[in-house]
């Protein structure tokens, strides 16, 4: 009888999850968590918190979606961006239009009908749908740039109008016609033969003979670009990589750029022979400077070090792709740019406290960063949501503290920690990049996850769960504790070791602005204030206690370890310690933190929220649509950030560290919309903290930045076109 109780109870689990409501209002919370068929016949609300998020956020394990009944003409942008785990979805039989990116990276979908009410495919709408192996097209709607791209497993496609669907030459980018069987009307194969899109179903895509037009492509735009006399080089060579013996690195990067794009060219044995030279020139005056020449038979790439080659690299790689409507032009005209940094920090910051971010999915970010000239990666490895690093000395920091469900509405398990091991792997991987890895460890705020695990560290020795929201906790590290002390340097020991970085964040932000209780009713902290003469009773006595507990810190940081502190600045930090980097992150109060920096003989990192925080939406109702009251950081925003903040060259040379992008994860629920969030704002971060301020336009940004993001499409990134 067991198994059939078994057996029973699965029956009635299953007839539970699968579920037919007008719209998602209709569940409750843990309804929508644990939904795996959904069937929706309502009017669907395509704005906000509508039934589309909702689907895609809070329905964290949905495999079949029916919606043939809904009362829907659109299915809006991003509807449901990356659910991996969908398999199977039934499109609204009156629908009109499908967005962009509506249905990117579902990679479990596996077959697929577009109704025949359908009039439009936006951008991407179904790219990286790497799963799906039978499509079949009812009607003829016009289907848009990489709209059906990725599609590595299609197998049958199948479309019944006698006049091809409108589509472009990137419609189904990376589909091999060869493994495709495409189903149309009898007598119609010729129109289909001749119609752009789809005659690469019937011979490979004739490569357009694209001459590159250097001033139109780069980004972040050069310092110098000049063109130089002769005829425009061809590309359709048979291509060598010659280098210095210390650019072994750099020469495997150049072969990656000929097999990756050149070689698409495919060149003949009769093919004239093309030299790719990689060289070192200590005359260059900047560690990241590079030069790059394009000659008569072949490229010419030298830089100070390997990180200016590998910068020239990157260079040609935008130059190889041109416009973007090809992986590789055919034709280069003959030039010479000369290039160097403005600024030597050129960081993102990615936070997998609150969204855990698989270790592959993370060292993936890497290369596509390194693409724009961005150089150090920052890791905000804890938070009162999660414990994320290894530390031997306290294996129950990522034993208790990795794992729980829940982030604000959206009711999904998140477990994951990075072994050192891990950590050692990606500080390498980056490094062949020229990117650094920054660890951070929050202090003394954002450390519930910390108390957690050991409630000693707080005052009273409170016990607290993990977080499952954002916002402040008041739960703080006690500074009067001897064990915090023990517990943070036996941390930054094993940490040191694994990332080389000269920098170790220290967070210190949001610890009591305004102060909050945790040190003023605490005997021990009052002791301590005693001890240190501290007598004022405004609470701004806790920030003096912050002090000290960063001050205790930053020696054993610099004593031992040779570590350079970062942390983010707050106005209440009266001194910050000289040689020490601070971040510039609240909005409205750069200025500040930049008058701080100058009086203190301190560097700052400019990530002012106005401009650089990338979580936040782009565009209004953009994702993520639903946040915890997030403003809107617009791409020209971002762009129109001055490093310098109009200070004069002594700043810019004495003070200023460098520019930053932070990620955070309250709402980036996938690894795919780390790329969203990110793209195409951090490459508008990368030409601020890049490229001198005579060289940048905005107009001509947004020129050069189309042919960047068709490119990105191509390979199957996700951005987010909201510009």
């Amino acid at each position: 009888m067991k198994p059939l109780l078994t057996l029973a109870a699965l029956t009635l689990a299953v007839s539970m999850q699968a579920q037919k409501v007008g719209r998602m209002d209709e569940l409750q919370p843990q309804q929508k968590a644990d939904a795996l068929h959904l069937t929706l016949c309502g009017k669907l609300t395509i704005q906000g918190n509508s039934d589309f998020r909702q689907l895609r956020d809070l329905c964290w394990q949905l495999q079949t979606l029916d919606l043939s009944e809904a009362d829907c003409q659109r299915v809006p942008d991003n509807a449901l961006h990356s659910r991996a785990r969908l398999q199977e979805v039934v499109l609204p039989r009156g629908v009109r239009s499908i967005g962009s990116q509506a249905f990117f990276a579902c990679r479990s979908l596996r077959s697929l009908v577009l109704p025949r009410a359908l009039e439009e495919v936006g951008t991407m709408a179904f790219a990286q749908c790497e799963g799906l192996e039978e499509l079949t097209i009812e009607g003829a709607p016009r289907l848009g740039e990489f709209a059906l791209s990725g599609l590595g497993s299609l197998r049958r496609l199948r479309v019944l109008s006698a006049v091809p669907p409108q589509a472009c030459a990137s419609t189904f980018e990376g589909v091999d016609r060869r493994c495709v069987k495409l189903e149309v009307p009898e007598g119609s194969e010729e129109l289909y033969r001749r119609a752009e899109g789809w005659s690469r179903f019937y011979a490979e895509p004739a490569n357009p003979n694209l001459v590159c037009r250097p001033a139109e492509v780069l980004v972040p735009a050069p310092a110098s670009l000049q063109l130089t006399e002769g005829a425009p080089l061809s590309l359709r060579r048979r291509w060598t990589v010659e280098a210095d013996p210390a650019l072994d690195n750099e020469r495997e990067q150049a072969q990656l750029l000929v097999n990756t794009r050149l070689a698409l060219l495919q060149p003949t044995s009769r093919s004239p022979k093309g030299i790719i030279r990689l060289a070192l020139n200590p005359a260059l005056d900047d560690d990241e400077a590079y030069r790059l020449e394009v000659g008569a038979d072949g490229i010419r790439l030298e830089g100070r070090t390997p990180a200016g080659v590998f910068y020239a690299l990157m260079t040609l790689d935008q130059l190889l792709r041109a416009d973007g409507s090809s992986a590789c032009c055919e034709f280069m005209p003959r030039l010479m740019i000369d290039d160097a940094p403005r600024t030597h920090i050129r960081e993102l910051m990615v936070d997998p406290c609150r969204t855990f971010i698989p270790f592959e999915q993370l060292k993936a970010f890497v290369p596509e960063m390194a693409r724009y000239k961005l150089n150090a990666l920052h890791l905000h490895l804890v938070d009162d949501q999660a414990w994320r690093i290894e530390v031997k000395a306290y294996p129950q920091l990522t034993a208790q503290a990795s794992s729980r469900v829940g982030m604000d509405d959206m009711l999904r398990p998140d477990s994951g920690f990075y072994t050192q091991e891990q950590m050692r792997e990606l500080v390498a991987y980056a490094a062949r990049y020229h990117v650094q890895v920054v660890p951070e460890i929050e202090m003394p705020g954002h450390e519930v996850a910390a108390i957690h695990v050991f409630p000693q560290l707080t005052c009273h020795a409170k016990r607290v769960p993990l977080r499952t929201t954002c916002g402040v906790s008041d739960e703080l590290l006690c500074p009067a504790s001897e064990f915090t002390y023990e517990f943070l340097g036996n941390v930054f020991r094993e940490l040191a070791d694994v990332f080389p970085s000269p920098y170790v964040h220290l967070g210190g932000d949001e610890a009591g602005n305004p102060a909050l209780d945790c040190w003023t009713s605490c005997p021990a902290c009052q002791g301590l204030k005693q001890r240190l003469g501290i007598t004022t009773t405004d609470r701004s006595e806790n920030w003096k206690l912050q002090e000290y507990l960063f001050n205790r810190v930053i020696d054993t940081l610099r004593t031992k370890h040779g570590k350079t502190p970062m942390f983010w600045y707050e106005t209440d930090f009266k001194r910050i310690p000289k040689g020490c980097v601070t971040f510039a992150w609240r909005h409205g109060l750069t200025r500040a933190a930049i008058d701080a920096a100058v009086a203190n003989e301190a560097r700052i990192m400019l990530c002012p929220g106005e401009h650089c925080y990338l979580d936040y939406p782009m565009a209004p109702g953009d994702m993520p649509e639903v946040n915890w009251g997030m403003p809107v950081t617009s791409l020209k925003q971002t762009y129109e950030l001055d490093p310098a903040w109009g200070m004069d060259e002594t700043f810019e040379r004495q003070n200023l560290f460098g520019v930053a992008g932070t990620l955070w994860s309250e709402c980036i629920n996938s690894p795919e919309r780390i790329y969203y969030q990110a793209y195409p704002r951090a490459l508008a971060l990368s030409e601020v903290g890049w490229s001198p301020a005579r060289v940048r336009s905005w107009t001509d940004f947004c020129r050069r930045l189309k042919p960047t993001v068709r490119d990105m499409q191509r390979r199957g990134i996700s951005c987010s076109l909201a510009w």
